[in-house]
């Protein structure tokens, strides 16, 4: 991209360019011939790129950094195209660059001058007049390299005539490595420090702001990744969310390992995003299963299980292969086994055409969403296909096709847009947003499995209620009152506390029905059931044992307290006043008092106790309270059994 549309974004460009741009400016000239050295004249502020002609040969011989080296025949290269692009595809292991420079220093400028090598895809050392002056990488026996080379300077010393050599190790190819690199990938500059600081700078702004795009594209997967997972970590059975967040998190880590210049070497980077790899295309088999409602069917999910195993194996085995080759005895076999690995494992990247496929087959119906994510993982895939199958085989075609494929489509403020990038991005976009949508709608669906839990919850309590108690005084029902009581009674002699229970009976209440009405009776019931309940403890309990009768369960209490108790009931009733429309209804009770003594005693023999006494305050007079004796209890009943008064 031109330096003029920098200056248009960024006025910090003018000033970091500035100095770079001099270098091809006058009043300095170049002039190389053959066997001549280049001639750089009035060497001053500016940097003076070195595109001249190299002398260039294969081989390795430390002697031919001296300048007394005769290097005529050498074959001549450009230093600013590598060369494999130069009739040298094939070639690896070491190779010597060499030209002669000649400076005229500019008057007043200093006395010292530094060379910048931009980008040499190999481990190398710089040679000055025979001596070495500095290496990036390291070459053989122990040789290391990096994927993605950072700029380098160093010092050339006083401003003199003499002989830069450049010897390089070229590591040896990889299943996909097309040969075509090696060696320069950009001529280097010379000048004096100040001036070769500056271009640095320069190329550093520049190379960032082409990558901010790329940048702050794996900055938010990253973010995404890391979102994807903590939500799945709230909700585990949300799959989605978990491989949504192993498919983000590839790219961002295979940046921090291959370009994020972590000194790896290069086998060992390379190695370990291999498997990477392998978790960015499994991650993505599940999403399409989860996504397209795959994974209802068994046969389907088990064989995406079993490949996702296999790929992953192969894959851990492909990255331990290409490790191996940091060690040079092993780079044969890593290679030769690179490329059988790789051969077996190019088709899984089609498996996601045969899932998409398969979806369409059955025309299942989603939401616009989820086909989308379907369409654009099939080209992306298919293409994903299509570039490895051509870079894997280019080394044996030598197919021009392979470079192209990744170039740019277009440029946004300086940062190439390739068909892949495009792709991969749209395709990750679609995924967040297909899986937000499955997030939400499974939401709805447990909203709405909640609210119908909890109104089965509230009809079932609303039913239990119906069923335990009393319709018209809406106190516990006989059968409730009756087990309440069996249940109180254990409890009683298991804790050894006292339990007292008490019948009361409503007086004359056939008379109030027959005067007033069974609407009046009713009325009657309900007032005398709530006096109940507003005069007993919390934890007494209180029924409708039937008609006009109510069992009374007093827990934790004695004869004596029940006795008091139940005239406190007696007086509450007496003096309730319940009034039928313009109609005062004053009624009384009678009320019959036991208390539970004996282990032997059930629910049935203290009723019958307590109903014994209850015929006795009938027979008394009515509203009033009596005690039943628990040992005589049962025996009176049996006399008085043929003697019942009206109640």
């Amino acid at each position: 991209m031109p330096s003029g549309h920098f200056a248009l974004h960024r006025i910090v460009a003018i000033v970091l360019l500035a100095f770079s741009c001099s270098a091809h400016a006058t009043p300095a000239s170049i002039k190389s011939t053959a066997t001549s050295p280049i001639v750089i004249k009035e060497l001053g502020e500016g940097t003076f790129t070195l595109n001249g002609t190299w002398q260039f040969h294969p081989g390795d011989d430390t002697a031919w950094a001296s300048p007394a080296f005769d290097s005529s025949a050498w074959e001549q290269l450009s230093a600013d195209r590598p060369w494999g692009n130069q009739g040298h595809a094939r070639l690896t292991g070491m190779a010597w660059y060499r030209c002669s420079i000649a400076l005229v220093q500019a008057p007043g400028m200093a006395q010292e001058i530094s060379l910048l090598v931009p980008k040499m895809h190999d481990s190398y050392e710089i040679y000055w007049n025979g001596s070495l002056v500095g290496r990036n990488g390291r070459l053989p026996p122990r040789p290391l390299w990096y994927i993605s080379q950072p700029m380098q300077t160093f010092e050339l010393g006083r401003v003199q005539q003499g002989v830069l050599a450049v010897r390089v190790w070229r590591r040896p190819l990889l299943s996909d490595d097309s040969g075509e690199r090696g060696g320069f990938d950009g001529a280097p500059l010379i000048g004096s420090p100040d001036a070769i600081a500056t271009a640095k700078a320069a190329y550093e702004y520049r190379w960032l702001r082409s990558r901010q795009l790329h940048f702050g594209a794996n900055l938010l997967c990253a973010v995404i990744a890391l979102l994807s997972f903590l939500i799945w970590l709230q909700a585990r059975r949300r799959w989605v969310l978990f491989w949504t967040a192993g498919f983000a998190i590839v790219q961002p880590a295979i940046l921090m390992l291959l370009n994020a210049h972590l000194g790896l070497p290069y086998p060992l980077a390379m190695g370990a995003a291999q498997p990477l790899h392998a978790l960015q295309d499994i991650s993505l088999w599940f999403l399409l299963l989860w996504l397209l409602s795959l994974h209802e069917n068994r046969v389907i999910c088990r064989v995406t299980q079993t490949l996702a195993c296999i790929y992953t194996v192969f894959e851990v085995a492909d990255g331990a292969m290409v490790a191996l080759s940091l060690n040079p005895q092993w780079t044969a076999l890593a290679q030769a086994s690179d490329a059988l690995l790789t051969f077996f494992t190019i088709p899984f990247e089609a498996f996601p055409l045969a899932l998409v496929g398969y979806a369409l087959l059955r025309r299942k119906r989603f939401d616009s969403a989820r086909w989308l994510v379907a369409v654009l993982a099939f080209l992306d895939e298919m293409m994903l296909f299509f570039t490895d199958t051509v870079k894997q085989g280019r080394q044996f075609t030598g197919w021009p096709i392979a470079d192209k494929i990744d170039l740019p489509l277009f440029y946004v403020d300086g940062n190439g847009i390739s068909l892949g990038t495009l792709a991969g991005t749209l395709l990750l976009i679609a995924i967040v947003y297909a899986a937000y949508n499955s997030v939400r709608e499974d939401q709805l669906r447990q909203d709405v499995l909640e609210r119908e839990k909890l109104e089965l919850l509230h009809e079932s309590n609303r039913m239990r209620h119906h069923a335990e108690h009393d319709g018209l005084t809406g106190l516990l029902n006989h059968r409730v009152i009756v087990e309440r009581l069996g249940e109180e009674m254990v409890r009683s002699l298991r804790d050894g506390t006292p339990l007292s229970v008490i019948i009361a009976d409503v007086d004359h209440f056939k008379k109030v029905n027959d005067t007033f009405g069974h609407l009046a009776g009713d009325l009657v019931l309900k007032e005398i059931g709530t006096v109940f309940m507003r005069t007993l403890r919390p934890y007494d309990c209180v029924g409708r044992y039937g008609g006009e009768e109510f069992l009374l369960i007093l827990p934790n209490c004695e004869i004596e307290s029940a006795l008091v108790r139940g005239e406190q009931l007696r007086a509450a009733v007496q003096s309730a006043h319940i009034w039928d429309g313009d109609t005062l209804l004053q009624v009384t009770a009678s009320f019959g008092v036991a208390s539970v003594l004996s282990s032997h005693d059930d629910a049935e023999t203290v009723i019958r106790a307590v109903d014994a006494a209850l015929y006795r305050a009938k027979n008394s007079g009515r509203n009033c309270v009596v005690h039943a004796e628990m040992e005589t209890s049962f025996s009176e009943d049996q006399n008085e059994s043929g003697l019942a008064t009206p109640r």
